[in-house]
């Protein structure tokens, strides 16, 4: 097993150097520690800082490489716990570092199982960082070695990643997709983390979809079973805000040109092909029918959309793009698009500031050729 009282010692040593440059801060601790205890001290140090942004106490805190690119982040782990129910016993299942079994624990009594011992040693000292030590078991084993008849409550989050190569299709998962899905059906509740572009037919009949967005980003498909269901078939949850985007029957919007407000839908909503419910609660028309833009003459609040409002809006040339950029006094321009071939920063790298204004530059298929909208970003407006 790795000393991680001596990898630490190596961080505290490698915070007292000015080097910021890892292979001069690898080689200074090499005069100290060994090649491997240098090697992790450098590497954690790396992921603490990335890590920065998934938990509040990652100064505490040890990663795997790919323990912190899969583990949930704080918020959404948090999120996870919250649909068990209070004090009833769940289990981890291949609970890797620690993400999700940290907040696991602090709702109740948790289990954690996983195979890796070096993720279960970081996963040992995670739970020490938040205080919930007491509160979780750790077993060093397989899971579809174990016999669950005792868990009512199950979690599971299939890695999904091998070495370099991301994102395998789910039959290469760990634990596959066939045993995951089986695994949720056999106790009384489960959730499954899974990709959000999972295809629907891999979805088993009788879960629940549920988009997660973090801050913008589309991060997982919450799949629920048995009773850890909501009674929603599909939804979208925007978190920290904890809004909710639920399937509705909603009709297609009719196609309008662009009117006072943009929106750029979350892409947890068009994962979960709720534009047309956004789009019933925006009172928004579509762009073109096949792409996700939305259009308003009222600026409506929601956490679901950035808002942009539309400055002026013509069809695409690079020609008539900058000339009517420079028309607006441009300085900085951001380019979004849907539906086209153009590679944002071949604009931004080719334009040359004319003013000061921050203006967005939307790129979408039309019927005949693209349309450019020239808008102000508004954000996430909320009420």
């Amino acid at each position: 097993m790795l000393d991680l009282q001596l990898v630490e010692t190596a961080i505290l040593r490698a915070l007292e150097v000015s080097h910021t440059d890892e292979t001069r801060l690898l080689l200074s601790l090499r005069r100290e520690f060994s090649p491997e205890i240098a090697a992790h001290a450098v590497l954690q140090i790396r992921l603490r800082r990335t890590a920065q942004r998934k938990f509040s106490r990652a100064a505490s805190m040890w990663f795997t490489p790919d323990g912190l690119e899969q583990s949930s982040s704080q918020v959404a782990a948090q999120y996870h716990a919250s649909r068990f129910p209070q004090g009833a016993p769940v289990v981890d299942g291949g609970c890797g570092i620690g993400g999700d079994l940290i907040a696991l624990a602090a709702r109740g009594r948790a289990v954690g199982v996983e195979r890796h011992a070096l993720s279960l040693q970081f996963a040992r000292r995670n739970l020490d960082a938040y205080a919930v030590r007491d509160s979780a078991e750790l077993v060093h084993g397989d899971l579809l070695r174990l016999r669950l008849e005792r868990a009512p409550f199950l979690f599971l989050d299939p890695a999904r990643r091998s070495g370099r190569k991301r994102f395998l299709p789910p039959e290469q998962w760990s634990p596959d997709w066939r045993t995951v899905c089986q695994l949720a059906k056999e106790v009384r509740g489960a959730l499954v983390k899974a990709a959000p572009a999972l295809a629907v037919e891999h979805i088993p009949d009788g879960c629940e979809r549920e988009y997660v967005s973090v801050e913008g980003e589309c991060r997982e498909l919450l799949l629920a079973f048995g009773e850890c269901r909501q009674g929603v078939a599909c939804s979208v949850l925007i978190l920290p805000e904890q809004a909710r985007l639920t399937a509705s029957g909603a009709p297609v919007p009719g196609v309008r040109p662009p009117m006072q407000w943009v929106y750029d839908p979350d892409p947890a909503v068009v994962a979960a092909r709720l534009v047309p419910e956004l789009a019933q609660k925006l009172n928004a028309n579509l762009l073109h029918p096949q792409i996700a833009y939305l259009t308003s003459e009222q600026l409506t609040p929601t956490p679901f959309a950035r808002a942009y409002r539309v400055l002026e809006y013509f069809p695409y040339s690079r020609k008539a793009l900058f000339v009517r950029l420079r028309a607006l006094g441009a300085g900085t321009i951001v380019v979004k698009k849907r539906g086209v071939a153009q590679t944002p920063e071949d604009l931004v790298r080719a334009w040359k500031p004319a003013g000061q204004r921050k203006v967005v530059v939307l790129l979408y298929r039309a019927a005949r050729g693209v349309n450019a909208v020239l808008a102000e970003d508004a954000g996430f407006v909320n009420s």
